[in-house]
């Protein structure tokens, strides 16, 4: 666990002096940094690593390769394009670390009102770790953050051709495309987000049958959670939509923007929490969560900002602390933090 934070303390270090120093927003050691740790990391940290770079690690010879009609063509064709340089998966890793990185960095930069707290909140809460394992969902979701403007700006055409890209790396970014109309609507969020709920509760069975029957990549979609994982995740950020809505009508948050950030947070939990409610493997329909969680870390700075209290927010940071700690240690593998071997010294 203490790379994880070591790497954190450094990352927010940096961007409070070059803030201090220069008066910008530190971009690029960020990006290099959360690209690199990414990338030095051994298959064994994660829990599907070993799967994306098996054929890495066995030296597959590229006239073997064979594309999978099952697997998004985006992916193959980095993988394939990869294989043909090199067998070391560290470039895997840290390729796609830096399209990931450097997709969410461009976003936190432009819309986030506090920098450092953003990016403490893009680690902290598991957006930055969350592509250690599901490496192709984690790219699709990346790609996807760059149709939040288009979103916001109610630009239909360019947010549909970021969604295509995005699914050509995992199918679940088309899903996103609804939530452009629901989030635009013209009514009230709080109907919006109830409409969701009750939408979820008659769609989400045959939503999570149609998509396991559909590649049987997806099948364990549809088994049931032994875990419970997936709903301490869960009730964590429904807590959330309830503090910040709480928070809206007592501080008399009235921006558009933000109010469109939180109604796409908003809507995306609660039509999670139904296919949650029929006991879904959260490795499943629930890392669709993710889509939507990642806006915290743009909604979250905006609501400690109109609090402007620095008892609360000294105490929200030890509280995400505590929850990166835990989460990280508890689940999906990537602790303890292990190095590739070829960059081990000793």
């Amino acid at each position: 666990m203490l790379p994880y934070l070591l790497v954190l303390s450094f990352v927010v270090f940096w961007i409070l002096l070059e803030q201090k120093a220069l008066g910008r927003k530190s971009f690029w050691l960020p990006l290099i940094t959360l690209s690199l740790f990414a990338g030095i990391r051994s298959f064994r940290v994660g829990t599907d690593s070993g799967t994306y770079t098996k054929d890495f690690r066995y030296s597959l010879d590229i006239y073997n390769f064979q594309f999978d009609t099952l697997i998004e063509p985006g992916y193959q064709l980095l993988e394939y394009t990869l294989l043909r340089l090199t067998h070391n998966y560290f470039w895997l890793f840290f390729i796609t670390a830096l399209i990931v990185v450097y997709c969410y960095l461009t976003i936190i930069k432009k819309y986030s009102v506090n920098y450092w707290f953003s990016i403490f909140l893009f680690i902290t809460l598991g957006v930055y770790t969350f592509f250690f394992n599901g490496l192709r969902q984690g790219l699709a979701m990346a790609i996807f953050a760059l149709a939040l403007p288009y979103l916001l700006e109610k630009r239909l055409i360019p947010y549909l051709i970021i969604c295509f890209l995005a699914s050509l790396f995992h199918n679940t970014a088309l899903f996103m495309i609804p939530f452009y109309f629901l989030v635009n609507l013209r009514i009230k969020p709080i109907y919006k987000i109830l409409a969701t709920f009750l939408g979820s509760l008659f769609v989400s069975r045959f939503l999570i049958e149609y998509v396991s029957a559909s590649n049987k990549r997806y099948e364990s979609y549809a088994a049931a959670d032994q875990e419970g994982g997936g709903y301490v995740t869960l009730g964590f950020y429904t807590i959330l939509i309830f503090v910040i809505y709480f928070i809206i009508r007592i501080y008399k948050v009235r921006d558009k923007q933000f109010m469109q950030l939180f109604a796409f947070y908003a809507i995306g939990v609660v039509f999670i929490i139904p296919i949650a409610m029929l006991g879904a493997n959260p490795s499943g329909p629930q890392r669709l969560l993710t889509y939507f969680t990642w806006t915290l870390i743009l909604i979250l700075p905006i609501i400690f900002k109109r609090i402007n209290n620095i008892y609360i927010t000294s105490s929200a940071v030890i509280l995400f602390i505590i929850y990166f700690i835990l989460t990280t240690s508890a689940f999906s593998n990537l602790s303890p933090y292990i190095i590739n071997p070829i960059f081990e010294i000793f």
